[in-house]
């Protein structure tokens, strides 16, 4: 009886070292196909780069854009494309038509293409490595749109096709998909500008308009090439950017806003006409007799740009600030 114990000790120490080495047969086995795949995706993955000149790499930690042998621009995962979301975000949904469509909002030059390579790494032949130029507000980082437009036009050899160094930010706030991103290229056609685009924090009625840096005519250059016409001015600052303007594209649906035109001249009716015509409401004529130097514009302070805009499709020179308005702008025809 102890032989036939002893013997059946060893058949299951047998066993238990046959199946050992089976297991770590399998493990060889299946780390030598992993290793044969990992080695074929990324030679497959080499082969893509290769055949793009300009392209993201959504690896672990960052996103690398690269165009072509002249710059690689590195955007780490922490940064916001707004305020309540990080790339890292977008990345982690892996819905990466969006990660590409977000990161493009903040570059001079697009990429469509892109690989997610997140186990390997790929050496990249390029002149100018850099990150992407950042700023610090409440604690979060932001893409700095200016700098990146100054490190592009630095390090992309000077070709960034018709742009110049003024820099708009378009923020959609009427709920229409796409509709900054059409605004901003249909701006860069017409005035070779460089515009990032986003989503605002919310919809509005009106729409805002935030100066930081730029000339009286090119700002009547961009309004007269927007389709929105009621601006308010925005004079907070929780909007985290350095760009020359910033637009917030509202609804501009059932405002409260009068449009008052007073005169008895013939100029006065055309003035009428022209403004309904080109979409304007609640424009009213009110027969004043009035008489008048020049013809005159009154607005309330905040409503500037909106008197602009009127102003410039009258062709009226004469803007007099009257802040008893509210919601509110008189024409005065002579």
């Amino acid at each position: 009886m102890r032989k036939e114990k002893g013997f059946s000790r060893q058949k299951k120490t047998t066993r238990k070292a046959g199946k050992a080495l089976g297991g770590l047969l399998l493990a060889i086995i299946v780390i030598g196909i992993l290793g044969v795949f990992l080695t074929y995706n990324l030679n497959k993955t080499n082969k893509n780069l290769e055949n793009w000149e300009r392209y993201a790499i959504i690896g672990k930690n960052n996103i690398i854009v690269v165009y072509e042998d002249k710059l690689a621009v590195k955007i780490p995962f922490d940064v916001q494309v707004d305020k309540e979301t990080t790339i890292k975000k977008l990345v982690d949904s892996k819905n990466y038509k969006m990660v590409i469509d977000s990161i493009n909002n903040f570059l001079p030059e697009k990429v469509q293409n892109y690989k997610v390579i997140k186990y390997s790494e790929i050496a990249l032949n390029v002149k100018n490595a850099r990150n992407i130029p950042e700023m610090v507000i409440d604690d979060k980082k932001y893409i700095l749109t200016s700098g990146t437009q100054s490190l592009f036009a630095d390090l992309y050899g000077g070709e960034l096709k018709g742009s110049t160094n003024l820099v708009v930010d378009i923020l959609n706030a009427n709920g229409v998909g796409g509709y900054a991103r059409k605004t901003g290229e249909n701006l860069k056609n017409k005035l070779a500008l460089t515009y990032t685009a986003a989503n605002y924090e919310k919809n509005t009625n009106y729409s805002l308009i935030k100066i930081n840096e730029i000339s009286k005519e090119n700002i009547e250059n961009i309004l007269a090439n927007v389709n929105e016409k009621y601006f308010k001015i925005k004079e907070d600052s929780d909007i985290p950017t350095l760009a020359s303007v910033v637009l917030i594209l509202g609804k501009e649906k059932d405002i409260d806003f009068k449009i008052e035109i007073k005169g008895t001249t013939a100029e006065a009716k055309s003035a009428l006409k022209e403004l309904e015509s080109s979409g304007y409401k609640n424009v009213t004529l009110k027969e004043d007799s009035k008489k008048l130097d020049k013809s005159v514009i009154e607005y309330n302070s905040e409503d500037y740009y909106t008197a602009l805009k009127i102003a410039k499709k009258l062709n009226i020179s004469n803007m007099l600030e009257n802040n008893s308005l509210s919601n509110k702008i008189n024409i005065l025809i002579d």
